[in-house]
């Protein structure tokens, strides 16, 4: 009913973060006439995310090379105002996803399952692991990888105990100082001063055992505390997972444009809309200049044309060069 070009148009539309009314009522306008629905365009683009290859296909196709380092974190999301949960591996240096898992929890049993996707691909070239330190994760991560390094996201715990102590709105001298010395052994220069810095906030807390929040930081900040310093054995590991942490905003940012999932079927579609867009669609505002320009399959190695719209590019050229 429609031609393929057009609807490939309205699915880039909505990917840079339009809304799917706003996309009817421009192509109403250019057509001067009820040209469809809000929800016959939905149906559409569902049928284009089932024709395009998967995530799989696409990384056999074009041969990303991988960096070794990579983070894995999981964004939650809704069905049906249901919580689920989408868990990513993400290489730290191109940017590129690795591997993506929609689980109903976040587990050892569901990163699992995302660690043996990316097994096949990243074996023999892991360096180092960045994460938030879920239970389940780092067990996956331990038992699997043994050797290789494991870096805590600092920024990460430092939120963590802000949720016990609002430090932006810290009011009383007490709390002002609970966050002057969590950030030093957070944001210690060296693994020795971290290690001073937190048994001198030990020793604090016992000076203040009635004030049971300086207690729960002081909890959170031991747990995994090796962890937290994994980076001054290993410079060229950054003690941030950011760009992880920047990456599930926009994915969450995008999946707001539908109010939330209201079929299971449609979570694997749109899901790969968006992460394959992620993989084609170029850093226009990356603080790093080498970023700048380049998609993650780019900084990946991929060689690629010019690409205006990615499906149409892959509609034409998918398969050539495949394995």
């Amino acid at each position: 009913m429609f031609e393929y070009e057009m609807i490939e148009q309205a699915a880039f539309m909505y990917l840079r973060a339009m809304s799917f009314q706003s996309i009817v009522d421009i192509l109403q306008s250019w057509f001067n006439k009820d040209v469809f629905t809000k929800d016959i365009l939905i149906e559409h683009i569902e049928k284009l995310a089932d024709d395009l290859p998967s995530h799989q296909e696409v990384t056999a196709w074009l041969h990303p090379k991988r960096s070794g380092y990579y983070a894995l974190d999981g964004t939650w999301m809704k069905l049906q105002g249901q919580d689920f949960i989408l868990l990513i591996v993400l290489d730290v240096s191109t940017l590129d996803i690795v591997s993506w898992h929609v689980a109903e929890e976040e587990s050892e049993a569901s990163y699992l399952t995302l660690m043996k996707q990316a097994h096949e691909e990243i074996n023999g070239s892991i360096k180092g692991f960045f994460c938030d330190g879920d239970p389940g994760l780092l067990k996956v991560l331990k038992e699997g990888y043994p050797k290789v390094p494991i870096q805590l996201c600092v920024f990460h715990k430092y939120s963590r105990a802000g949720q016990i102590i609002p430090f932006t709105h810290a009011k009383t001298e007490l709390d002002k100082e609970i966050k002057r010395q969590v950030e030093a052994v957070l944001f210690a220069t060296t693994k020795q001063e971290a290690i001073e810095k937190l048994a001198e906030m030990q020793a604090y807390a016992k000076e203040h055992q009635e004030y049971e929040k300086l207690k729960r930081i002081v909890g959170v900040l031991k747990r995994n505390f090796d962890l937290l310093l994994t980076h001054f054995d290993n410079p060229e590991m950054s003690p941030y997972n950011n760009t992880l942490e920047g990456f599930n905003y926009l994915v969450k940012r995008k999946t707001r444009l539908m109010k939330g999932f209201k079929k299971e079927d449609n979570i694997e579609r749109w899901l790969k809309l968006i992460l394959l867009d992620w993989r084609f669609h170029k850093l226009s505002s990356s603080e790093f200049a080498n970023r700048r320009g380049k998609s993650p399959l780019e900084l990946a190695g991929c060689e690629l044309p010019k690409i205006r719209n990615w499906m149409v590019y892959i509609r034409k050229k998918y398969g050539e060069g495949a394995t």
